[in-house]
């Protein structure tokens, strides 16, 4: 298994701060303070996983299930967490953890994939990855300031 900094999980504790008023000029200040409180966690631990494919597979998977059995834990009651915070923790793995991973080379692409599947999986949910600058692109700009 690979290993996460316990700092990870204060990621989801503030969540608020990064979620709240999403919008394209938020999203790029939100993600330069993730990235500078939680970038180092999640790199150390892209680039800890064995350069072996299967051997790094297979620790990305431990990894992954350890992650998202632990935010289960945290959030959850009875294996389920509420829709309302499965939403905002899904939200934070969209927009924050998964655009970091891609932009870590092929051993943070390989992650992101393996942890979707596991994240999915473990909180009985469905969703995907985009890289940052698609994610950015997405957002509405406003219209003579107006929007």
């Amino acid at each position: 298994m690979i290993r996460i900094d316990s700092g990870i999980y204060d990621l989801f504790r503030d969540r608020d701060m990064y979620l709240r008023k999403l919008k394209q000029t938020t999203y790029e200040e939100n993600y330069e303070i993730f990235r500078d409180r939680y970038g180092s966690l999640i790199t150390d631990a892209v680039n800890a996983a064995p350069d072996d494919a299967d051997e790094g597979r297979s620790a990305m998977e431990e990894t992954a299930t350890d992650l998202a059995e632990n935010i289960l834990n945290e959030y959850g009651k009875k294996n389920k967490i509420s829709p309302n915070t499965l939403l905002d923790l899904n939200f934070i793995m969209i927009y924050y953890i998964f655009p970091y991973l891609l932009k870590s080379g092929e051993k943070g692409e390989r992650f992101a994939s393996v942890l979707k599947d596991k994240w999915n999986e473990t909180l009985h949910c469905n969703i995907s990855y985009a890289p940052y600058e698609e994610i950015y692109a997405g957002f509405k700009k406003k219209l003579l300031g107006l929007f």
